[in-house]
């Protein structure tokens, strides 16, 4: 098996990219005060990072993004669980792709 060197270079480079950006929220987080704004705020963020996943793939026509989409919505206004909005939409999303969708 060959591994290109550049791919190999651009992983390495995403990883660490990704361990300084978690490191750097913790760290930031330890300077900012966790007020009653700041609070809502970060209870906002799972969702809005699950709808900037799914949104432009919905808003692009996939059909499967835009079922997980609205099953995330589902889930959510159901369940009141970040968690059981991302299995929702998870489990929707690769079930129509496992069918084609």
């Amino acid at each position: 098996m060959h591994v290109d060197p550049g791919t190999l270079a651009a992983i390495l480079v995403m990883a660490l990219a990704t361990a300084f950006n978690r490191s750097a929220g913790y760290l930031a987080m330890r300077l900012i005060p966790v007020t009653p704004r700041v609070r809502r705020i970060l209870d906002c963020l799972p969702g809005a990072v699950l709808v900037a996943l799914l949104a432009p793939g919905a808003a692009h026509g996939d059909k499967a993004m835009l079922a997980g989409l609205a099953a995330a919505f589902v889930a959510t206004k159901l369940t009141g669980s970040d968690l059981a909005a991302v299995v929702a939409a998870m489990a929707v999303a690769a079930g129509l792709r496992a069918l084609g969708v």
